[in-house]
């Protein structure tokens, strides 16, 4: 096998008929060969292996500069880090430049190093040939980076002037938009379809006034309304008829919160002028239901930050009151109208006097009821005479008001009430009972853990009322025994009907005082 010269480049082939003193025969031959041939008996096959090997070892040096060349040449084209097949965009576009010159350089250096001329002469048409595939490759990726690169500098050129057009929609931003664009199309795009360049152009201009009436819109959709009628042509129907849709809502809206803040603080009679003078009897209707909601919502705001001002300035003089510091000074610069200084005045002469128990049962059955709306209520109970200690345990059981569980601290207050009318009626008993609830709830609440009022109700009663009422049971059923005979029942039966307790059975039974049936039964 050797490799020959042809048109179409450089192939390996099989020997021609002459061999190589045929039409390639001539200075190629070594002196050698030369001698070889020149001597007489020498045997025709030793002679054309000798030929054989001078034209293999050719062909094995131009092959082995080859493959060196093309070693390098991979290198250059496919490094994952450097090669020219990896460039992108205008890092691509001197690449087929590159190759040529590593034809040259590279391939005149390893041609140089070949020993004849006939080695050199194989070894180049071998480059020529490799030369025009790796050009075609090269120069392929060149062009559709060079594509590539123009396109999405187009884009981002679009989409650099939208962004400077929604941040600043004036009309100095949509002129130089509008050039920027005509530049960054027609001029990337030089001898494209006329047609298709224009209506690029027009597909991204619309785009570009659709996103500065978007961005109007957002701030100001009266104004993006008006001028998206008056940008129709600019916008194309599509746009058009989809923003126009999507404004008209939001410009009706804005417009009747510019009317609603206009009209709110005006009096009745220029309210209803105005009202009449606009069109849109939908809109009339609409904004007279808004300043009515409107004007009730802050009359209820004002009332409540009034009663808050009051319970406030109240809290404060209350807590001087208890720490016994409060003056006439402190009342007449409370902020108070004349009948709270009034009764402020009353609570300070009530100063180091004892509360007393029908006080507090009183403001406690008014809680119960409901009858006791605001904070400064407990107060006003002092100069009927509530005690300090009283009033401060029943107003920070008020300011529990918004917890979930405030209704039943209220219906704890009631049972307690009824148990101790029901057991004794004794109301000091009862006021007891309701302080030892009022303390037990305020000193849980303060250390923040959740715990349970209907345990602390059931506590208080047992403690306070559990052995008056097992004495009662007992006594009724003794009573009983007198007059009928009765059958035996279980000892645990209990005849409350409001409350089974598990801490007054247990009691009841450690002290043996469940009713029993006597012998005599």
């Amino acid at each position: 096998m050797k490799v020959v010269n042809t048109k179409g480049g450089n192939f390996v082939k099989g020997l021609a008929a002459d061999g190589l003193f045929g039409a390639e025969a001539g200075e190629g031959i070594r002196p050698e060969l030369e001698k070889l041939k020149s001597l007489k008996n020498i045997e025709p096959a030793l002679l054309q292996r000798a030929r054989d090997r001078e034209e293999e070892e050719r062909d094995l040096r131009v092959l082995d500069a080859y493959n060196r060349f093309e070693s390098g040449l991979q290198e250059i084209l496919a490094n994952p880090e450097s090669g020219l097949m990896e460039l992108r965009a205008g890092d691509a576009q001197s690449a087929v430049f590159e190759v040529n010159d590593y034809f040259t350089e590279e391939g005149g250096r390893l041609r140089d190093g070949l020993p004849d001329d006939e080695c050199r002469t194989r070894f180049m048409d071998i480059l020529e040939s490799r030369r025009k595939t790796a050009v075609d490759a090269v120069a392929r990726h060149q062009s559709q980076e060079y594509q590539n690169w123009k396109e999405v500098t187009a884009a981002a050129t679009i989409d650099s002037v939208l962004k400077a057009v929604n941040l600043s929609p004036d009309a100095a931003s949509l002129k130089h938009g509008e050039r920027l664009l005509e530049g960054a199309i027609l001029r990337l795009y030089r001898g494209s379809n006329p047609e298709f360049l224009q209506l690029r152009l027009l597909t991204v201009k619309q785009a570009m006034y659709a996103g500065a009436l978007e961005a109007i819109g957002v701030k100001d959709p009266v104004t993006a309304l008006i001028l998206c009628k008056s940008w129709k042509a600019q916008l194309g129907e599509g746009h058009y008829d989809r923003l126009y849709e999507m404004l008209e809502p939001q410009a009706r809206n804005q417009h009747m919160k510019q009317e609603f803040y206009a009209l709110r603080d005006m009096a009745e009679e220029q309210l209803e002028a105005e009202l009449e003078d606009l069109s849109d009897a939908e809109m009339r209707r609409e904004l007279r239901e808004m300043i009515m909601a409107d004007r009730q919502l802050r009359e209820r705001a004002q009332l409540n930050g009034e009663k808050e001002r009051i319970n406030l300035a109240c809290r404060i003089l209350f807590k001087r009151f208890v720490e016994g510091v409060l003056s006439t000074s402190d009342i007449l610069d409370s902020g108070l109208d004349a009948e709270m200084r009034s009764m402020w005045l009353l609570i300070f002469s009530r100063k180091d006097e004892m509360g007393t128990d029908e006080a507090l049962i009183t403001i406690v059955q008014e809680m119960v009821e409901d009858a006791v709306s605001e904070e400064y209520q407990i107060y006003a109970a002092i100069p009927d005479g509530l005690g300090g200690a009283d009033a401060s345990m029943l107003a920070t059981l008020f300011l529990l008001k918004d917890n979930p569980e405030s209704r039943l601290m209220i219906n704890g207050l009631r049972d307690i009430s009824e148990r101790c009318e029901i057991i004794c009626g004794d109301l000091r008993d009862q006021a007891a009972a309701i302080r030892d609830f009022l303390h037990r709830v305020a000193v849980l609440v303060s250390k923040g853990e959740p715990f349970s009022i209907t345990k602390v109700r059931n506590e208080v009663i047992t403690d306070h009322f559990g052995k008056a009422e097992a004495k009662k049971e007992m006594s009724e059923t003794e009573g009983q025994g007198l007059d009928t005979p009765v059958e035996r029942e279980p000892v645990n039966h209990i005849t409350d009907e409001d409350e089974v307790d598990e801490h007054e059975v247990a009691e009841e039974a450690e002290a043996g005082q469940l009713p029993k049936k006597s012998d005599e039964e």
